[in-house]
């Protein structure tokens, strides 16, 4: 009796933790919509960040734990530059953060 007992209880453990790991997965999974939300709008941040003119991303953007890696190409707004072709890399911390800017070499 107390064998059964044990039993019933280990699958209903079994049963309840695989149930909560599937519940979990799908609650902090991500869809795509909210993935391409997020380009969209640290993408634009990065581009006005970027000062350039005719500024556009290149590539694809590169995901790390809390921050999107952007590459940006344009060309310079300064006239002592005389419309010279500018490279740079932004990295944006989200979802709120502040895009720093760095020139590419």
């Amino acid at each position: 009796m107390e064998c059964t007992y044990m039993t019933q209880r280990g699958l209903r453990t079994i049963l309840l933790m695989i149930f909560l790991a599937a519940f979990a997965h799908s609650a902090f999974a991500s869809s795509s919509a909210a993935w391409q939300e997020l380009y969209r709008k640290t993408g634009s941040a990065c581009l006005q960040a970027s000062g350039l003119q005719h500024a556009k991303l290149v590539g694809e953007p590169v995901t790390f734990a809390h921050a999107v890696l952007y590459r940006i190409n344009g060309v310079w707004p300064q006239a002592h530059m005389k419309g010279q072709k500018a490279k740079l890399y932004c990295l944006h911390p989200y979802p709120d953060g502040v895009p720093e800017i760095v020139e590419r070499r």
